[in-house]
């Protein structure tokens, strides 16, 4: 069964109707077409309006969300390994991060993505795949932190803007050769069975 992690920089259906990277997303899949679709908003907090939006893009489909309060449903694995994609939202990446270690979401994740499930997100639901995550800590300073680890390395989205670019290349410096990628927010990148196998630039 192939695994499948789209990571996508910027834009999507939070910036442009009937966005690209959406429709390739929807391509991934091998099965027929309205596919069941998630959206997880933990790093806006569950934002509405971030929610209404997902479900006006992705209206043809069969949409759902996952809140913070569903990860605590005893059925909640069962849930997230019936959908065909998991789209993961932008935001805090670190909050997102650590509400799902405090309620195991982190684990069902990861079975969903060895049982086939595709995993996409834009920015904050880009980094989250990879082992080291670097991003803001406050509006002056950055951190690293750990990430889920489905990919080797660490990923950095909008690498056009001038501060998170220097930042992420004085940590780069620091680190343990591994696989680094960095990405501008027109650039996304397609993974199948942890093997990076496309680069979209929209």
């Amino acid at each position: 069964m192939e695994r499948h992690i789209l990571a996508i920089s910027s834009g999507g259906f939070s910036k442009e109707d009937e966005a690209y990277i959406d429709e390739y997303l929807l391509k991934i899949s091998i099965k027929q077409k309205p596919l069941k679709i998630a959206f997880i908003a933990t790093a806006s907090n569950d934002a509405p309006d971030y929610i209404n939006k997902f479900y006006g893009a992705f209206k043809t489909e069969h949409a759902s969300h996952i809140t913070i309060k569903d990860f605590e449903n005893s059925n909640i694995q069962e849930t997230v390994n019936s959908l065909d994609v998991v789209y993961v939202g932008g935001g805090n990446t670190q909050y997102m991060l650590e509400t799902w270690q405090r309620t195991h979401f982190n684990m069902v994740l990861r079975d969903a993505y060895q049982n086939g499930v595709i995993l996409a997100g834009i920015s904050a639901g880009a980094m989250c795949w990879f082992e080291t995550c670097y991003s803001e800590k406050n509006d002056e300073e950055y951190e690293e932190f750990k990430g889920l680890g489905m990919l080797k390395g660490s990923l950095c989205p909008h690498y056009n803007d001038e501060k998170r670019c220097k930042a992420f290349d004085n940590w780069v410096i620091t680190q343990p050769k591994s696989n680094i990628y960095t990405l501008e927010d027109n650039e996304n990148l397609h993974f199948r069975d942890e093997k990076l196998i496309a680069k979209i630039v929209v």
